[in-house]
């Protein structure tokens, strides 16, 4: 192989990894977000080992590097297990229209609003927040929230939500990404178990790429660990 056909390939396969970090609108992520669903078979085997060497993240000492030291990475010990997990006999089902996609009554995630901007819902469906590389949502801040919008979501039997979870800046994306997941999931948990029609109720992760407030430390971590909404009324 001569070196400017060498260069050429590497230049092709770094491509996805440079594209990563750009900013991706909300249809595209939810579009990736698809795809991964359409693929989950083929990830269990992957991490079963059957199709390659795999093994599991426990702590932050599994990555190398820097940024690895505390990273908001995915730990299979979280205590989020605790309370989310079901049986195989009692799984909570995802929502039975996929929004966006053709012959769907429910539009795609463009459509749906940012509650922030509408005086009425602003009060209702604010942020939820996580602590450090976990899941699990608990507080009774947090817990007031989650009522008040199974509540109001009760009562308004045309409201469709997006929980998107995001995490804060540090850790590797992937790990993020997944991270961001299980967040939304949670928050999506939650609600059904108050009521809500799980139907009406989808879930997007972000990651670390849509941070509220930017800045090193704590105070801005925290605010970025966290659940958001986006909000579809439907006529």
């Amino acid at each position: 192989m001569t070196r400017t056909t060498t260069l050429l390939t590497l230049m092709l396969c770094a491509t996805p990894f440079i594209t990563v970090g750009c900013r991706r609108s909300s249809d595209d992520v939810w579009n990736d977000s698809k795809s991964a669903g359409r693929h989950v078979s083929r990830g269990v085997k992957t991490l079963g080992g059957k199709h390659g060497e795999s093994r599991e993240v426990r702590s932050a000492s599994d990555f190398s590097g820097e940024n690895a030291k505390n990273a908001d990475f995915v730990g299979l010990d979280d205590e989020q297990g605790q309370n989310f997990k079901v049986s195989d006999s009692d799984q909570i089902a995802q929502a039975k229209e996929t929004p966006g996609e053709l012959g769907s009554s429910i539009p795609g995630i463009d459509a749906f609003k940012d509650p922030s901007e509408d005086p009425n819902l602003a009060p209702i469906f604010k942020n939820l927040h996580f602590e450090y590389n976990s899941s699990l949502l608990k507080g009774d801040e947090n817990m007031a929230i989650c009522q008040s919008i199974a509540e109001f979501m009760k009562s308004h039997s045309n409201v469709y939500v997006f929980v998107e979870g995001h995490c804060d800046k540090r850790g590797p994306a992937a790990f993020n990404l997944a991270l961001g997941a299980n967040r939304s999931n949670s928050i999506r948990n939650v609600l059904i178990k108050e009521g809500v029609d799980g139907d009406h109720i989808f879930t997007v992760s972000y990651g670390k790429e849509r941070p509220l407030v930017e800045g090193d430390g704590e105070e801005f971590f925290q605010i970025n660990r966290r659940g958001q909404f986006r909000v579809y009324e439907k006529n």
